[in-house]
């Protein structure tokens, strides 16, 4: 049977756990360096290019990045090439992880490999979201949760996602629509992450349709539906929008740099999320898939800038140590509302996928 055991203390202590120049990672060179280029495909700001600089000089492995901002497009990729992957690392979050996994598209991780696996703070050694059948998939990085975002000079202060269909903001909010409706069966009672509605699809379509009816209902409060935290960022940054919904590093990110950005967890709850780096099966530089790892996990510097760049909260240890006090309290939330974040579960994923897909066209094409 598949382990997937998470419990809100687990999701507690993963965020918790993870609230410059980087240091020379003379402890990252190889004995021996088999190959000579590692294919990387993650996010934008997730590597910062002073640790691949380092990096490449240290070891002579050529980092080539290609950029995602999708899971789905990811997963497609690596399920058209097949046996004969193009990519050696790839970005994958946790409640995710069982559709690369039930593909073939992962290889477990050897952790004895990473004589730096013991820098990860001391919650994500065994984050329960990438543990399968007692194996391993991947190195933690970063953790987040969808958070509600708005100006502080041009809002009032909200603990409810009701803000969103405030009439006050009507044309001034802007949101992921898949994101956004699961979030919004959270904010009517129901259950976003479809747990609760494995083998009851009447159930579960029913709840998604009284979701769907009410963004569409809604639909004149939004100014844009956005796809990238980039843009987020610049719709708040150039007031074309006040209320959000977005992943808390790209809102962080905007408070770290001082913009009047508050970032909340409503009382009605949301959903979080880790991301990881995993070697892809019959990758064709394992090797120099491994001494990246290694050489990132190799001191809280790197965790500190990956934090800096993305606005997410580092797995490393010691992160908090070398992030200034505004950067901490960009990823530093009340206790109370640490308390009603839910990782998203692995669980019941092709149902949610396939009715979330279509709701979200629907919205869209409304």
């Amino acid at each position: 049977m598949t382990d997937f055991t998470q419990t809100r203390r687990s999701t507690l202590k993963l965020l918790a756990a993870g609230t410059g120049i980087l240091a020379a990672p003379s402890i990252i060179r190889p004995a021996f360096a088999q190959e000579k280029v590692v294919n990387i495909t993650t996010y934008d700001k997730f590597v910062p290019q002073e640790f691949i600089d380092q990096f490449q000089k240290d070891t002579g492995i050529e980092v080539r990045i290609r950029l995602t901002d999708d899971q789905g497009k990811q997963y497609n990729l690596l399920s058209a090439e097949g046996s004969a992957p193009s990519t050696d690392i790839v970005t994958v979050t946790g409640h995710r992880l069982s559709q690369f996994i039930k593909a073939k598209l992962l290889a477990p991780l050897d952790t004895g490999r990473l004589k730096n696996w013991s820098n990860l703070a001391s919650a994500y050694k065994g984050a329960p979201q990438l543990t399968v059948d007692g194996s391993t998939y991947g190195v933690p990085l970063l953790a987040g949760f969808e958070g509600l975002a708005r100006n502080t000079e041009y809002t009032k202060a909200s603990d409810s996602w009701s803000i969103m269909f405030d009439e006050e903001y009507k044309g001034l909010t802007t949101y992921i629509i898949s994101d956004f409706l699961s979030v919004t069966m959270l904010y009517q009672g129901n259950d976003g992450d479809y747990v609760i509605y494995e083998g009851k699809p009447e159930e579960a379509q029913a709840a998604t349709d009284k979701a769907r009816d009410f963004l569409i209902e809604k639909k004149g409060q939004v100014r844009k539906y956005y796809d990238a935290g980039s843009e987020v960022q610049q719709m708040l940054v150039n007031e074309d929008a006040y209320v959000a919904q977005a992943w808390s590093g790209p809102a962080a990110k905007l408070i770290m740099d001082g913009h009047p950005i508050e970032l909340t967890v409503p009382k009605e709850g949301t959903y979080g999320f880790l991301y990881s780096f995993n070697v892809v099966e019959n990758a064709p530089n394992a090797e120099a898939a491994y001494t990246f790892l290694d050489a990132i996990l190799s001191s809280p510097e790197i965790g500190a800038a990956m934090t800096r760049q993305s606005g997410f909260a580092s797995a490393f240890a010691g992160v908090e140590n070398v992030l200034n006090d505004r950067e901490r309290a960009a990823n530093a939330l009340p206790a109370e509302q640490m308390e009603r974040i839910k990782f998203f579960s692995p669980l019941n994923r092709d149902m949610k996928n396939d009715m979330v897909d279509k709701a979200s066209a629907e919205i869209k094409a409304a």
